[in-house]
């Protein structure tokens, strides 16, 4: 059994509607995916038989053509939802609520309607609400392609050279003046030994001439001067020719 598409049913002229669903033979039960919702009561009849209940009044043509299932104000209070099955010739036509006038079974050979043969009332708790499909066509996306991302190219980083560092070089340093190393004293030129000198001649002592006042005779040592200065003489040569060998040996 084919599942039935929820929806109201379309208006195909003023005086019927058509069917949201036909199947395939003789079908008496909205069971078994007939409907997509939980049934919750159902009843068939056969026609001219009518079904009576408080939730809805059954209306069927004289030519058993078409059939009208109208809610009454206890139905439409409790807010029930029903599914009417129509049989005629080899097939049923399914009908969802609200709108459940002027019904009829599939057409036949003739592409007219079949006479009806039996029909079925159900309560349905179904799945979703039913509702209308949409007649306008789903609005297009936008059309316009998304803003490109900006052309710019990010900004270069500074071109300028870093600056140079100084190029003066640190004056160096003046190096210490070397210490003038101490000139090496002079070794003593030796002396030469004086070239003793002659004696001289001694002297006529001159005889003292004789003062006024007479004065005491000094003691005579017994030298004269003469040979004091030459024995003077003789010591320095002697001690100059000694301080010249000491040098020598150093």
């Amino acid at each position: 059994m084919p599942v039935i598409v929820l929806g109201a049913a379309l208006p195909a002229a003023a005086d019927h509607n058509e069917p949201d669903e036909v199947l395939d033979g003789n079908v008496k039960s909205c069971k078994d995916g007939v409907v997509d919702g939980e049934v919750v009561w159902e009843e068939s009849a056969d026609v001219p038989d009518i079904i009576e209940h408080g939730w809805f009044t059954v209306t069927l043509s004289d030519d058993l053509q078409w059939l009208d299932v109208v809610l009454t104000p206890a139905g439409e209070e409790s807010g029930i939802d029903l599914a009417v099955l129509v049989k005629g010739g080899n097939d049923t036509a399914l009908y969802l609520g609200p709108d459940l006038t002027h019904l009829h079974a599939p057409e036949n050979a003739s592409d007219k309607p079949a006479q009806i043969s039996n029909y079925t009332i159900c309560k349905v708790h179904f799945n979703e609400e039913p509702t209308e499909p949409p007649t306008d066509e789903p609005t297009e996306p936008p059309t316009e392609e998304p803003t490109e991302p900006p052309t710019d190219e990010p900004t270069e980083p500074p071109t300028e050279e870093p600056t140079e560092p100084p190029t003066d070089e640190p004056t160096p340093s003046e190096s210490p003046t070397p210490t003038d190393e101490p000139t090496p004293t002079d070794e003593p030129t030796p002396t030469e030994s004086p070239t003793p000198t002659d004696e001289p001649s001694p002297s006529d002592t001159p005889t003292p001439s004789p003062s006024e006042t007479d004065e005491p005779d000094l003691p005579d040592t017994g030298s004269s001067p003469a040979v004091m200065i030459a024995a003077a003489l003789v010591l320095v040569a002697a001690g100059a020719v000694a301080l010249r060998h000491r040098f020598v040996k150093a």
